[in-house]
């Protein structure tokens, strides 16, 4: 997800917040002795990458409670419980353009 976008779907209004959180996408990961830098999404295994994905997802939750689906979500895994496949793809389906207009 590019960073600008995660930021602005992101739920928090206090700007220092912010700031420490695009401070942190922004400062690059040690590899091999040397500082790379990416231009999207958080590091992998980032301590903080959790804590953004259970921000952004939230309306996800809502969403899925709303429409009375069973589910299990920690970060960014999420397993929702379906009777059949064909329900399954249903749910993917719809599930999928919530996220997408959302984020």
């Amino acid at each position: 997800m590019e960073r600008q976008n995660m930021l602005r779907a992101c739920k928090v209004k206090d700007k220092r917040v912010l700031k420490l959180i695009r401070n942190y996408l922004q400062a690059g990961v040690m590899a091999g002795g040397v500082c790379v830098r990416s231009e999207e999404g958080t590091p992998q295994g980032g301590p903080l990458s959790p804590l953004l994905a259970n921000i952004l997802l939230d309306d996800l939750d809502k969403e899925l409670e709303k429409r009375g689906h069973k589910f299990v979500r920690y970060a960014d895994d999420c397993y929702i419980y379906v009777k059949s496949r064909r329900a399954g793809e249903r749910v993917m389906a719809s599930i999928r353009k919530v996220v997408e207009g959302r984020l």
